[in-house]
């Protein structure tokens, strides 16, 4: 047994494990903390130090490829030195980046210190996720993920307003304090209670490949973080983040344990109409969302209500409304299980609808507006955060042993190339306020735009179209009808919106019973294989061919039965029914065919066996306490090379012969028994088996009542000797099939279950003769 085995024992339960979980949280959301931090900072660093636009926004850039920089060293470190090692160096690494950034003198060495702690702090995150499989047992894991986005809101929430109170009492130096003491307390308990866990053997770092794609990664970050200086792009903007997300999903394929060559057939478990290569594509694709949807949100609220007379207190109270939302997936996602492709679909679309509705909040009367947008903020943060559980749980599962720091850094990066993609340089700082309105009407449309796609890549296609598709199609309806100007109005859009979302409902709620029907019918199909399985081809010296069909379509198997044993004592043939039928009768069909199956086998005489059956359904009536349960029965024995076979009549309907030439058709009456389960049937007392008559050129049909007891729209009986004279006879599967074919004409609707087995005796094969001498060939095939 492992050291990592050994450490998920221990820090499972009791307050141990619970510091250790805390531990990681707080270490996670100061991934998140730091650079929301910095962002904050940036104005009066500026003034302070003497920062002009252009140092800032290199400031920022070099915060981004630093923290993707440590993402990637600190991931391969993992695999080679172990999760303990790298956390507490890299927290070291942050208390000194952090030091030196507060007690800074000149810009040189602010920019010094702030590389410093971004890659460190970046380093401590990418040991913890690659410590959270280790410290979890994989069953819990989905709750201890959701629980860790909950906390992850509220000490990113409680950051923000930390720093809010220190930037009063003490600038900037005082902000950015509140990393470097969060660094000394997470280094502390690091040493403490980090557990020292055994790497897997023959751990090595991560092959070239993955180098590469960290550089080019790191290099398309710091251009997605410069852009927006010179002008928002949006369509350079967005190949970026796409190409960096490739890179960044193609560089961990050779080091995932998935083969590539999967099957793109649509399965139960959860998967979108896009199934990922990887798991890791799916987690990076929702990491990437993530970043870049917070990122926005954070610009558009700070500039709406910010605007024209409001004040950044009110940005800020609006955006504590993410961190509720935030907070609220959260701890649903501990609470429940949410299938990672209704997360997508419904979390995402929600947080769409919610963005595309900010620009008509009321934002000339400032309460209210402040007011509804927190409430959209909110919707906006439990759509992302919702989607994000069941990916990064999958992620988490699946991480490699021997790769699992490599690979790890996949889901953070994916978050900081989100995040980059849109600037965190002060709008009112960068953007002239001539063309502020048109970047902010760019920046919000094409968040709705990201989000949307990807609803319909992660989640359920159907449900994100619908909401689009219904909004669109209404929208250009009014518009055409009246104008641009109604349609532009606040309600308008709205209403637009809404019957979006009830279209989208509509078809998630139709998707989800199509899935479920999917599913019962899956599972019919599963029960009806184990209790009725399917009839051979050939038993003996008898070519058989079946049928089953349930009167009710859904349950699959219901109460008649059949069943084909080739025995030492010849090829038996069992056709009945039970009394009822559906869901209730399927106890005792298996009770039978379980006791045939056996006895079979195991016993010489027919009526002895006849006898047991009998016996064995009697005990299951005395049970289940059911006086009325019973089961009719044709029990037929047919040994190799005999011209006749032996039947034993149950109260079962007469089989039916089907002769030569013109169809002759007649009942072969087998003398009626009590039903099976009657107790009555002593094999003393039974009566010699019936011998009947089988020619090679015959065929005989068994069946149950559901055929002779169909009746068509005058209330009359399926004639069945009538209809079989005008059917094709000789082959068993066609004469099922034309028989089957023939009662659906006659009936609209089945009101018992029909079960059709057709048997004839096999003809013997004819030897060849050699071409030249007429003689027979010996080992010749038949024809």
């Amino acid at each position: 047994m492992t050291d990592a085995r050994i450490d998920v024992r221990k820090t499972d339960g009791g307050g141990h494990g619970r510091s250790v979980r805390l531990m990681l949280v707080v270490g996670l959301s100061l991934g998140i903390l730091s650079p929301t931090l910095h962002n904050f900072t940036l104005a009066g660093v500026g003034a302070d130090l003497g920062m002009g636009n252009g140092a800032r926004g290199l400031a920022q850039v070099l915060v981004v490829c630093a923290s993707l920089a440590g993402l990637f060293l600190a991931g391969r470190a993992v695999d080679v030195y172990g999760t303990r090692r790298v956390v507490v160096g890299s927290l070291l690494g942050s208390c000194v980046g952090g030091a030196v950034v507060v007690s800074a003198p000149n810009v040189w060495l602010y920019g010094t210190g702030l590389v410093v702690e971004s890659a460190s702090i970046m380093g401590a995150v990418a040991g913890y996720v690659a410590s959270v499989p280790v410290l979890h047992l994989t069953g819990r894991l989905s709750q201890a993920v959701g629980a860790a986005f909950a906390v992850l809101a509220v000490a990113l929430t409680t950051g923000v307003l930390l720093a809010l109170v220190a930037e009063r009492v003490g600038g900037w130096r005082a902000v950015e304090a509140v990393p470097l003491a969060v660094s000394v307390c997470l280094l502390l308990t690091a040493v403490r209670l980090l557990p020292v866990t055994a790497l897997p053997a023959g751990s090595s770092v991560a092959p070239p490949a993955f180098g590469v794609g960290s550089v080019v990664t790191v290099l398309l970050g710091g251009t997605l973080q410069a852009i927006p200086l010179r002008d928002w792009l949006d369509v350079t903007v967005v190949a970026l983040l796409v190409v960096a997300l490739s890179v960044l999903v193609v560089s961990c394929l050779p080091v995932l344990p998935f083969r590539r060559g999967r099957t793109h057939r649509r399965e139960a478990d959860d998967r979108g109409p896009w199934k990922p290569r990887s798991v890791v594509g799916a987690a990076v694709l929702a990491g990437g969302v993530w970043g870049f949807g917070q990122s926005a949100t954070a610009t558009v609220l700070l500039v709406l209500l910010t605007e024209p007379s409001g004040t950044p207190e009110e940005s800020m109270v609006a955006w504590m409304g993410f961190g509720a939302g935030f907070v609220a997936a959260g701890l649903y996602a501990m609470r429940r299980t949410v299938a990672a492709r209704t997360a997508s679909s419904l979390g995402l679309t929600l947080a769409a609808v919610c963005t595309a509705l900010l620009p008509v909040l009321p934002y000339d009367h400032g309460s209210s507006a402040t007011v509804l947008a927190v409430l959209l903020a909110a919707g906006i943060g439990f759509g992302i955060i919702l989607a994000q559980v069941p990916w990064t749980t999958r992620l988490l599962v699946a991480l490699p042993a021997r790769r699992r720091g490599a690979v790890g850094t996949a889901y953070p990066a994916a978050v900081v190339l989100g995040g980059a993609a849109v600037s965190g340089i002060p709008y009112g700082s960068v953007i002239p306020l001539e063309t502020r309105a048109v970047t902010l009407n760019g920046l919000l449309w094409i968040t709705v735009a990201v989000l949307a796609l990807a609803a319909v890549v992660l989640g359920r296609s159907a449900v994100a179209i619908a909401v689009a598709g219904a909004a669109l199609a209404q929208y250009l309806l009014v518009t055409a009808v009246s104008d641009d100007r109604y349609a532009q109005r606040p309600l308008s859009m709205t209403a637009f919106v809404v019957t979006g979302v009830i279209v989208g409902l509509a078809v998630w709620a139709r998707s989800r019973q199509t899935e479920r029907l999917a599913r019962t019918r899956a599972g019919a199909t599963a029960l009806q294989q184990a209790v009725l399985r399917p009839l051979p081809a050939s038993a003996g010296d008898l070519t058989l061919s079946g049928l089953y069909r349930p009167a009710t379509a859904d349950v699959g198997v219901g109460g008649d039965f059949y069943d084909v044993a080739h025995t030492p004592f010849g090829t038996r043939v069992l056709i009945g029914d039970v009394r009822g039928k559906g869901l209730q009768a399927v106890e005792t069909v298996a009770d039978v065919l379980g006791c045939f199956r056996t006895q079979a086998h195991e016993t010489a005489d027919l009526t002895e066996l006849v006898a047991r059956l009998d016996r064995h359904l009697s005990r299951a009536a005395l049970t289940r306490q059911d006086g009325e349960l019973f089961a009719t029965a044709l029990l037929l024995e047919h040994s190799d090379g005999a011209d006749h076979l032996k039947a034993v009549n149950c109260g079962h309907p007469f089989p039916v012969l089907i002769g030569p030439g013109r169809h002759r058709v007649r009942e072969v009456e087998v003398p009626a028994l009590l039903p099976l389960g009657c107790g009555l049937l002593a094999p003393e007392a039974l009566p010699a088996p019936t011998p009947v008559e089988l020619p090679r050129d015959t065929t005989l049909l068994l069946y149950t009542d559901g055929l002779s007891e169909a009746r068509d729209a005058s209330d009359s009986f399926y004639p069945l000797t009538e209809r079989l004279r005008d059917l094709p006879a000789g082959n068993p599967g066609a004469l099922v099939a034309h028989l089957v074919d023939d009662l659906t004409r006659w009936t609209h609707r089945l009101s018992d279950d029909v079960t059709l087995v057709v048997l004839t005796r096999t003809c013997p094969p004819r030897p060849e003769r050699h071409a030249s001498s007429g003689e027979d060939r010996p080992g010749s095939r038949p024809v």
